[in-house]
């Protein structure tokens, strides 16, 4: 082949090369614009990403039926079965009655009594104008001058009754005050107040004594100064010890003066008694009620809690103690022999409605149990219907 025929050729092979070319970046191009491959790349993009979000939500909505939790920082106590102790508890006190005041002085006071002091009939209470005040005691106070011609009246009686205690009046006492009365009156001024001459004239004045309701007393605060005139000396309780207790609303509905009772003393004896009175609390209308009343104790226009009271006629089984806390515990008039499964108290939780559940520790883990409750009773309650709850299950308590 000469020189000019192969540059000939050559030159056609490289013809029909760029030719080839041009053929395929065409068709190329055709099979682009008819398949479109980047929208097939985006949805598969997209795909993937869908896949990788559904997965996550997967596995994120396991974790959140696991309730995978650190059980190490939950306080717990496991499920226990027996009977409930059905009784109630109630921190209580052993107290005197609520304080009074006696009358004001109506002269200079020149000796005072002593706080937590025992005054009985014709003892002093304290002194005024150097002359001793005894105490009488009595339903009303006396508030006039006493005499042979006063007109008859219960407090003649009432000074009659105290003398005659005192061993002064040797009669029936009665409304009226004549010669008898006036001696027994001179006989008493003598011989308790240490009065003598004309001064024991066998006149009654009212000053002469500070009157309580019944006697003995016991002087329980002590707020007057010597030398003070127009005040109350101190105040005073009665002597007898009373167990006494605050209350709920629901107790106070529930307890009834009468039921049985026991009260723990501060040596761990027990004494087996009832309750006096059941207190429903609430507003005040009146002066203070007694104990027998049920009614509230507040003074007038004062709000009360509900409260019950136990008294001691045998005073001797809590003298010794004197104030100080005790324990009454009551029955529970509802309780039954029945053996249940038995949570403390805290442990549960409200549901919807009146429906309770519990929270149980499974492995690491808390699993959510509906449970239907019973009695309630020392910070423990029973557990009538639980499924799956078992005795050991240890159950989570706020």
């Amino acid at each position: 082949m000469t020189r000019t025929e192969a540059r000939r050729f050559f030159k056609r092979r490289r013809t029909i090369a760029i030719v080839i070319v041009l053929v395929a970046v065409v068709a190329l191009a055709v099979t682009a614009a008819t398949m479109r491959p980047w929208t097939l790349i985006g949805r598969m993009t997209a795909s993937g990403q869908l896949a990788g979000q559904s997965a996550g939500a997967a596995q994120a909505s396991t974790r959140s039926s696991a309730r995978k939790v650190d059980v190490t920082t939950l306080r717990a106590q496991p499920v226990t079965s027996g009977v409930l102790n059905a009784e109630t508890r109630l921190g209580a006190t052993l107290t005197y009655d609520t304080a009074s005041d006696f009358a004001e002085a109506t002269g200079v006071i020149t000796q005072l009594p002593v706080a937590g002091k025992q005054i009985g009939t014709g003892e002093q209470v304290y002194e005024m104008d150097g002359v001793p005040v005894v105490l009488f005691h009595g339903e009303r106070p006396f508030w006039r001058t006493l005499d042979t011609g006063a007109t008859d009246g219960p407090d003649v009686a009432q000074l009659e009754q105290n003398l005659a205690e005192l061993g002064y009046f040797w009669g029936a006492p009665d409304n009226h005050f004549d010669g008898y009365t006036k001696e027994a009156v001179r006989q008493w001024q003598r011989w308790s107040l240490g009065l003598d001459g004309d001064v024991a004239s066998g006149v009654f004045q009212p000053s002469s004594v500070a009157v309580a309701p019944a006697a003995p007393i016991r002087i329980k605060t002590v707020a007057a100064k010597l030398g003070q005139t127009n005040v109350s000396p101190a105040t005073y309780t009665g002597v007898t010890l009373h167990a006494q207790a605050t209350i709920t609303t629901g107790q106070a509905a529930t307890f009834k003066a009468g039921d049985k009772a026991k009260v723990v003393l501060p040596d761990n004896t027990t004494l087996d008694t009832t309750l006096t009175t059941v207190d429903q609390g609430g507003q005040s209308s009146g002066a203070s009620t007694g104990p027998s009343s049920g009614q509230s104790t507040g003074k007038d226009g004062q709000a009360t809690q509900p409260s019950v009271r136990i008294d001691f006629p045998d005073q001797t089984q809590v003298a010794k103690f004197g104030p100080t806390a005790v324990q009454i515990i009551v029955p529970n008039a509802d309780a039954s022999n029945e053996e249940t499964l038995i949570v403390p108290v805290t442990a549960l939780i409200a549901s919807a409605g009146d429906t309770y559940a519990v929270e149980v520790i499974r492995g690491n883990a808390l699993e959510r149990v509906t449970v239907e409750i019973g009695l309630v009773a020392n910070a423990q309650v029973q557990i009538l219907k639980a499924d799956g709850l078992k005795v050991g299950d240890r159950v989570v308590i706020s």
